[in-house]
């Protein structure tokens, strides 16, 4: 299955928010929207992860600094995984779980079309085993009467 199509079922869409908010700010948008990361923009273009880890990685770090006065850019995981509408999703999910990250952002044309997790991919994953289980079993009781007759 294509990651477009996986992002059409899930109707996962990707918040954002600009490098030059804070920290504080960034909370709060995860907190509003329920989510557990933000893509990050610079000039309308992505150039960062805003997640959990690095909410706490960034209190480790700062400890005697507010959260109202670290800007973004300097909290964000700057290496940014993308993947494209077109992708597979089992190679997607292997190279999420490869590089350790639990939100990857979709891209096309340059613009965000979704976000998608590792948990929304091994869910997806799982449900096709299982009906892939279930053929099998099917296959086997087929055969298993086909060698009675």
């Amino acid at each position: 299955m294509a990651v477009r199509e996986l992002l059409e079922k899930k109707g996962r869409k990707a918040i954002t928010i600009d490098g030059g908010h804070t920290v504080e700010e960034a909370v709060h948008r995860m907190a509003t929207h329920n989510v557990s990361a933000l893509v990050v923009l610079e000039n309308a273009q992505p150039v960062g992860m805003f997640a959990e880890r690095d909410l706490l990685r960034t209190y480790l770090t700062h400890r005697q600094r507010p959260f109202s006065e670290i800007r973004l850019v300097e909290a964000m995981t700057p290496r940014l995984l993308v993947a494209a509408p077109q992708d597979d999703t089992a190679s997607t999910l292997e190279m999420m779980l490869r590089e350790g990250i639990r939100h990857l952002p979709v891209v096309e044309n340059r613009s965000i079309v979704g976000m998608l997790t590792a948990n929304d991919l091994i869910e997806h994953h799982l449900g096709f085993l299982d009906a892939e289980m279930g053929y099998l079993r099917d296959y086997i009781a087929d055969l298993h009467e086909a060698g009675r007759d």
